[in-house]
């Protein structure tokens, strides 16, 4: 039999140290990647999360201007009107005697006023006569919409368009009686008033 020699090896101790902390610095990067990307996830939902709640805030807010005004035209002899600014971005509830506006003071006609912006967006409205504020008549850039009510209820009924910050459309439902105004997601198709030769009595 073969005589064998075992020759004894030595690992430098610098060496050991360094493949340690090389492996710490691997581990301590890729936690820190994990981490970011949870951190990143995270984000993303609550930003999701944020953008819905204000959007429907927002939403939940004009709709129940155009609610109080209806219940206050029905309550009394007083008109109201929600005004709808394309080119101010805002929209206001006040009441009115006169079309033109006239006849009341500002600080004592107007009631609640709120704003558009890109997270809550004024896209555009359809009057249930058919009326599109994208394409006027006139052929004129349309600047505002109205809706007046009175005691008789709507004087047009009609949907608003609007827009959240992902551009993802939702509805405001404006009926002549009976039915309280909602808020729809998508843009939805509305039941338009019949014509009276299209009444089964």
């Amino acid at each position: 039999m073969m005589p064998t020699c075992i020759v004894p090896t030595r690992i430098n101790p610098r060496w050991r140290y360094h493949c340690a902390a090389g492996l710490v610095l691997v581990e301590l990067l890729v936690a820190l990647a994990i981490i970011g990307l949870i951190l990143s996830i995270a984000t993303l939902s609550f930003s999701s999360v944020y953008g819905r709640s204000y959007f429907r805030q927002r939403a939940s807010t004009l709709v129940q201007a155009f609610q109080s005004a209806y219940s206050a035209a029905q309550q009394s002899d007083r008109r109201y009107a929600v005004v709808l600014s394309f080119s101010d971005g805002v929209w206001v509830l006040r009441q009115f005697n006169r079309l033109d506006f006239e006849g009341i003071p500002e600080e004592e006609a107007i009631i609640k006023t709120g704003t558009f912006n890109d997270r809550f967006y004024l896209d555009y409205v359809y009057y249930d006569d058919q009326d599109d504020t994208r394409f006027p008549k006139d052929g004129q850039m349309v600047t505002e919409a109205r809706f007046y009510a009175g005691h008789g209820g709507w004087q047009h009924g009609g949907k608003v368009v609007l827009r959240d910050e992902d551009g993802n459309p939702w509805s405001i439902l404006i009926y002549r009686a009976g039915k309280p105004v909602e808020l729809v997601e998508g843009d939805v198709a509305m039941f338009l008033p019949l014509e009276p030769a299209q009444m089964p009595f």
